[in-house]
């Protein structure tokens, strides 16, 4: 037991090892440090194309439920057809989109149900997809307008 506390007390080497240990940590916190910047970037990398494409598309619904409020809408498609059209809005942004007539119903309060009806759409776009990165996005709204009753 003697012998044990004299090696202790002269410290011979000890503090070394206890460099050692601390260095050996600070490069265990400096590597999961630069793993997870890493993963940051990436994740933001990735965010910014699937967010271009999430604008898009949400543009693509507002513009064409814009379009189902001026006198005569053309991009109203029968029920059963489901082919997409493609609206370019530049050289590099365009989406695809999709609008169906769901029925005329009663006109909401406020209006003369003998004279007004209420007439429902479904507006989806999409955008993206094909050599797009983040995959295509899509955004679906149901909108109405009030007009002249329905015969």
């Amino acid at each position: 037991m003697h012998s044990l506390i004299i090696r202790l007390k002269s410290e011979e080497g000890n503090v070394m090892i206890v460099a050692f240990v601390l260095l050996v940590v600070l490069t265990l916190i400096g590597i999961f440090a630069t793993r997870t910047a890493q993963i940051d970037l990436l994740v933001a990398y990735n965010e910014v194309p699937y967010k271009q494409n999430f604008y898009m598309a949400e543009g693509g619904v507002n513009r064409e439920a814009a379009e189902l409020g001026t006198g005569a809408p053309t991009n109203i498609k029968p029920l059963n057809d489901n082919t997409k059209t493609t609206r370019n809005l530049g050289s590099n942004y365009s989406y695809r989109y999709l609008v169906h007539q769901l029925g005329a119903y009663v006109a909401p309060k406020g209006y003369s149900a003998i004279h007004f009806s209420r007439y429902d759409y479904t507006v989806q776009a999409w955008s993206g997809g094909g050599t797009s990165p983040s995959g295509e996005v899509s955004v679906a709204s149901r909108v109405y307008k009030v007009g002249p009753k329905a015969e």
